[in-house]
């Protein structure tokens, strides 16, 4: 029952899916399809209506036009040539009953702003917008804004032009107009079912809207709410003369309006057509509402299709689903297979069926038959497990009596390893005695030795420091001996600079006598003149003599004084080294006679140190004696200790395989036990497998 609840939920699952996508491509397409649908009536739309808002236009411009050629008909009369201002309001006034149906009152304005009706009234039009349009601005026609009259209580707007004589503005005539025939023509267009226009003044004045009480009291610049910034927005762009097109709330909360809007030529106003969103779109919806019905026809002939197509190629499954259900309820026949009529993807799910029908009763088949061997080989496992057992209780039992002997010995082989390391350590403790012995006598007798050696060496240094004194003290007396020759040559040179000084000043005299002598001869050979005049340059050279001999023994008195300073100081440091050259001297000889008082004593102390090394050589032969004994012991020892260590090891490892064989034989009997367990259990579940093998027929 619960195949069959899956089976119908397959086909629903795929019939649903196959629904839901069919559904959802199809509003993607139907979303596709009207966006681009809108988006291509809008722009239509647009174009379509930018052309009929100029069409309008150009309708309102030519109804202007023909007003304009009305006021030309005044501007254009013989008695403006006349350039008589009274006249041309009488001609005007004689006119009234005459002028044009369109025309509710005519206006001739002098440029100082007065302005004659022509039912002979006068008023002033100085602030007048279209009056200040031509006469200040320049224009030559001008269509005013509307406004109320205050008279008939009505809209009205003017619609001027300049009086032109010879070149000389005259006046202006300005023509009352009722607004309402411009309001019923613009009231009177429509567009499709909601399309309607409306005009709009430079100032945001509504000339006419669809919307009733908006038509003269309504401001789309200044009086709308905050919530309506799009109207004002293309009303700002309308005012300022733009063409061009937008979507704005609609006043009456109906949605979303489409603004097309362009200026009226030769005025200040501007046209707008408001179409409603849902005329735009109503192709669009008509387009999608025929789609949808389409679709849905389509999507319910699809459904009805697949679902029999499904049913007829999910039909061999219920074959399947009934075969194993026959296998998985009473002796599961293995012998049954499904016909196969569809060559396709079902077919060859119900031929892999037959194929793994087959191969589980050939498997069956194989089991049945091991059933037997499975059998035989649980009661011999019982049996051997059971053997199993008894045997590993006996080894546990050999084992615990084998641990009990290796202990015993164990415990004789420790006090036997204690006893003869306690004889080692005596035997090491006379050893190192013995080695120090031998140490401290072989140090002395090389100490002994050394001191000998030390003692021919200082004594043969004490010689040839003896020797050394004696060739000092004669080289110092032959020094001292020439440091005084020395000295009495320094004082030779001393007094010879002095000589030389004082032949140094007799110079500097003669060149100074010389010198007065020149200067002389040269004022005597001035006052000779040219006689003079050899002798004069005698005189010069002389002069420059003395002069230079001045300067040279200036020079040399410089040098000798200097040589004479440097000689009292060599006088004075040979006294110091001739009383140092003593003092050695004297060291000398009283360093002599210490040396010559080491060298006996040297000479006693080598005798008593030979006597030494004589006795320290016999004890040093009777310490190796010794030595050896000790070290034949220490040896001796050594093999001893290593061979009870050796035991005590063997001892410990045979300890060691005893408790692994302990452990091991333990897990041995919680395997055994855990073995017996397995095979009961293998045998309950060869027993199992069997009643269940028996419910296959093969």
């Amino acid at each position: 029952m619960e195949k069959s609840n899956r089976k119908s939920s397959l086909i629903t699952v795929l019939i649903v899916t196959i629904a839901v996508v069919f559904i959802a491509l199809t509003g993607i397409q139907l979303l596709v399809i009207s966006f681009f649908s809108n988006r291509s009536t809008s722009r239509s739309y647009g174009e379509n209506c930018g052309e009929i808002a100029q069409a309008y236009s150009m309708m309102l411009t030519n109804r202007l036009n023909m007003y304009f050629r009305e006021i030309r008909y005044y501007v254009e009369s013989d008695i403006v040539q006349t350039l008589d201002t009274d006249q041309i309001i009488k001609w005007m006034c004689s006119k009234n009953e005459k002028k044009n149906a369109n025309i509710d009152a005519m206006y001739f304005c002098t440029l100082d702003g007065t302005a004659y009706r022509d039912d002979g009234t006068v008023t002033n039009f100085r602030n007048e917008e279209f009056f200040k349009a031509i006469v200040t601005d320049g224009n030559y026609t001008y269509v005013s804004n509307p406004k109320m009259d205050e008279v008939i209580k009505k809209p009205i707007f003017y619609v001027a032009q300049v009086v032109v004589v010879n070149g000389k503005k005259l006046g202006v005539f300005a023509g009352v107009y009722p607004l309402s025939t411009i309001q019923k023509i613009i009231s009177d267009i429509q567009l499709g079912e909601s399309g309607s226009a409306w005009l709009l003044a430079s100032d945001g004045t509504v000339i006419t809207y669809p919307e009733y009480g908006y038509a003269m009291k309504k401001n789309f610049l200044t009086g709308l709410p905050s919530d309506n910034s799009d109207l004002r927005e293309v009303a700002s762009n309308m005012a300022a003369r733009k063409i061009g097109s937008g979507w704005v709330k609609d006043l009456k909360g109906n949605g979303n309006l489409f603004v097309t809007y362009t200026p009226v030529h030769n005025t200040p106003w501007s046209l707008g057509f408001n179409i409603s969103q849902s005329q735009i779109y109503a192709s669009g919806r008509s387009i999608r509402n025929i789609m949808i019905v389409s679709f849905g026809l389509i999507a319910v002939v699809l459904l009805v299709i697949t679902a029999l197509v499904l049913i007829n190629l999910l039909s061999p499954l219920k074959k399947v689903e009934k075969a194993i259900n026959d296998i998985a309820s009473g002796n599961a026949n293995l012998t049954k297979r499904i016909r196969v009529s569809s060559n396709n993807e079902i077919g060859t799910i119900v031929l892999g069926f037959n194929k793994f029908t087959e191969k589980l009763q050939s498997i069956v088949s194989e089991l049945k038959k091991s059933q037997i061997t499975l059998v035989n080989a649980g009661d011999i496992l019982s049996k051997t497990t059971a053997n199993s057992a008894e045997a590993i209780e006996s080894i546990k039992n050999s084992i615990i009596e084998t641990t009990s002997g290796i202990q015993e010995q164990t415990d004789g082989i420790t006090e036997t390893s204690a006893a003869v390391n306690e004889i080692a350590s005596n035997i090491t403790a006379l050893e190192k005695m013995i080695s120090n012995q031998s140490a401290g006598v072989a140090q002395a007798s090389s100490a002994v030795e050394e001191m000998i050696g030390n003692i021919d060496s200082v004594n043969n240094t004490v010689e040839k420091m003896a020797g050394s004194f004696n060739m000092l003290s004669d080289s110092a007396q032959d020094g001292f001996q020439k440091q005084n020759d020395v000295n009495e040559m320094i004082l030779k040179i001393e007094a010879d600079s002095k000589l030389l000084l004082e032949a140094n000043d007799v110079i500097a005299n003669i060149a100074e006598q010389t010198n007065l002598l020149a200067m002389n001869a040269a004022i005597e050979a001035a006052h000779a003149g040219e006689a003079g005049k050899g002798f004069s340059v005698v005189a010069d050279e002389i002069r420059k003599l003395s002069e230079n001999s001045s300067l040279q023994s200036r020079s040399i008195s410089d040098r000798l004084n200097h040589i004479r300073d440097s000689i009292e100081d060599v006088v004075s440091a040979s006294k110091q080294t001739s009383a140092a050259f003593t003092t050695v001297t004297n060291g000398i000889k009283s360093t002599d006679e210490l040396v010559q008082l080491i060298q006996n004593a040297m000479s006693e102390q080598k005798e008593g140190s030979t006597q030494i090394i004589q006795a320290l050589h016999d004890m040093n032969n009777s310490t190796f004696e010794v030595n050896s004994a000790s070290k034949e012991m220490s040896e001796g020892n050594h093999q001893i200790l290593s061979q009870v260590g050796n035991l005590k090891l063997s001892a410990t490892k045979m300890q060691d395989y005893v408790n692994s064989m302990d452990v091991k034989a333990e897990q041995i009997d919680r395997s055994s036990s855990e073995l017996v367990d397995i095979s009961a259990k293998v045998s309950d579940t060869i027993n199992q497998i069997g009643s269940q093998i028996d419910q296959f027929e093969i």
